[in-house]
């Protein structure tokens, strides 16, 4: 299997990978940027199996409960927002859309709904599921309310929560296979910076153990290297200390 790992919060949002990108007929354009080489490019996809199998992923991360384009400062539509990028997803049997993490906590309208943080959570979840999410993963800010507050997001979400290292969470599972209608057979995990054991409020992570990323992201490879995916994703929040 092939691996991309997709980046988020800080110095890894700009580590990513661009594995497929319709033509703009197709209606689909993805957030993430080409970063790779022309070396790497080649080797992703060598072999017929790629050639002829594409795979759309629209990422996204780090929205910090700027759902819509509005701009608090002054009351009009922005260009920024999930509505806007939600509007560019293709929804289709060969592409993924996916986030990173970090839902909960940061606008005005995520700190109204923290007032509040179980049920709003649920109000939260359900903008995400009109996005069309299929998988996801936790950010360290998605800790900052407590256990019981990402359990309801996570129990009213219709995406599949995927994290390696993240353990205590009711909702959250280690793998994920996902067969395309083209017949790509995809692994996906996802992990979290162990750092919110330092960040975090103590009361705020009772009961759930934050792993080491990396080797359980290397764990979590071998998990999906024995399933015979044709290629692994892993989406990752957190920061890299060099560039890639």
């Amino acid at each position: 299997g092939r691996l991309l790992c997709l980046g988020a919060d800080g110095a890894g949002a700009g580590h990513r990978v661009l594995l497929h990108q319709n033509p703009p007929e197709a209606g689909a354009r993805p957030i993430i940027q080409p970063k790779a080489s022309a070396r790497q490019r080649r080797s992703l996809f060598q072999g017929s199996i790629f050639m002829n199998r594409n795979l759309t992923i629209c990422f996204t991360s780090d929205i910090h409960g700027y759902f819509s384009d509005m701009d608090y400062a002054t009351g009009m539509p922005g260009t920024t927002g999930l509505s806007r990028c939600a509007s560019t997803f293709s929804h289709d049997g060969n592409t993924l859309i996916l986030d990173g993490g970090d839902i909960l906590q940061g606008s005005p309208f995520a700190y109204w709904l923290s007032r509040n943080p179980v049920e709003g959570a649920k109000v939260s979840a359900r903008v995400m599921n009109l996005a069309g999410y299929q998988f996801v993963t936790i950010g360290n800010h998605d800790f900052n309310f407590g256990r019981e507050t990402l359990e309801s997001y996570l129990s009213y979400l219709d995406a599949r929560c995927v994290s390696a290292n993240v353990e205590g969470v009711a909702g959250v599972e280690r793998i994920a296979v996902v067969t395309l209608e083209n017949g790509l057979c995809v692994g996906i995990t996802g992990v979290t910076t162990h750092f919110v054991n330092m960040w975090e409020k103590p009361e705020n992570l009772e009961g759930i153990k934050v792993h080491e990323a990396f080797p359980a992201a290397a764990a979590a490879l071998e998990e999906l290297k024995k399933a015979n995916v044709d290629i692994t994703v892993c989406i990752y929040h957190g920061g890299f200390e060099n560039d890639l």
